[in-house]
């Protein structure tokens, strides 16, 4: 899907479109065109394998999302896997050894991005036939013995989880969950409202919507507006 980079932004730039310098224009959807259009231009942006990375955290719907354009492509004949970085965090004595709410650590420190890029990314850019989705259960701070999971030719691996473009790995493209602050404090629990703070640093330190390939407004999931497809 386009040379690699290394760059901490971590989305391979073929001749795509760029957000930086220009206002970006939504077009208002449905829940059910949303997904049918993310779906489409994931399937007709190449028809070789890759990871698109879905940015944003689980509780404003990144998730389920990242599930229903899988479910979709699947139904066309696209292959897809979902991975969560909520299964790629380091234990929480790494993830906690600075106190409980820091948030240097909750952008950079929480997710592993070695073991996920050497266990996901590049096996997949290698063409290996497997890889691992799961490492870690992020409920018990367990190590998962998972089996691997089978990863046809051109299948596409749909990554979901906040923070991406502070990561240390490379995805093919970027969709960015836009959300204001009031909507995350709506659907952040009580013990997650210190990550707000960590979101404003994260769109003024890291730009995600200037990188993102897609933009999503999803303040309101009924009611989206998406930037970049039609």
């Amino acid at each position: 899907m386009g040379p690699a980079s290394q760059r901490r932004c971590s989305v391979r730039r073929g001749p795509g479109k760029s957000w930086q310098g220009e206002r970006v224009r939504f077009t208002s959807a449905t829940p059910e065109r949303l997904v049918d259009s993310i779906a489409r231009w994931i399937d007709d942006r190449s028809p070789e394998r890759g990871v698109v990375g879905f940015d944003g955290p689980e509780e404003i719907g990144t998730a389920a999302l990242a599930d229903n354009v899988a479910a979709r492509l699947i139904a066309v004949g696209r292959p897809a896997v979902r991975v969560s970085t909520r299964w790629w965090w380091r234990p929480a004595s790494l993830r906690l050894e600075f106190g409980r709410q820091e948030v240097d650590t909750l952008l950079r420190g929480w997710v592993d991005s070695a073991a996920l890029g050497r266990e996901i990314i590049a096996p997949l850019a290698a063409g290996a036939s497997h890889i691992v989705a799961r490492l870690r259960d992020p409920t018990t701070d367990r190590s998962l013995r998972e089996q691997t999971e089978a990863v046809p030719a051109n299948a596409v691996v749909l990554l979901d989880g906040p923070f991406l473009a502070a990561l240390e790995f490379t995805v093919d493209a970027l969709v960015h969950l836009k959300v204001s602050n009031a909507a995350l404090a709506r659907r952040l629990p009580a013990e997650r409202q210190w990550w707000i703070p960590a979101f404003e640093r994260y769109r003024r330190e890291y730009r995600p919507e200037d990188r993102a390939d897609v933009v999503v407004s999803y303040d309101h999931p009924s009611a989206p507006a998406m930037a970049g497809i039609g």
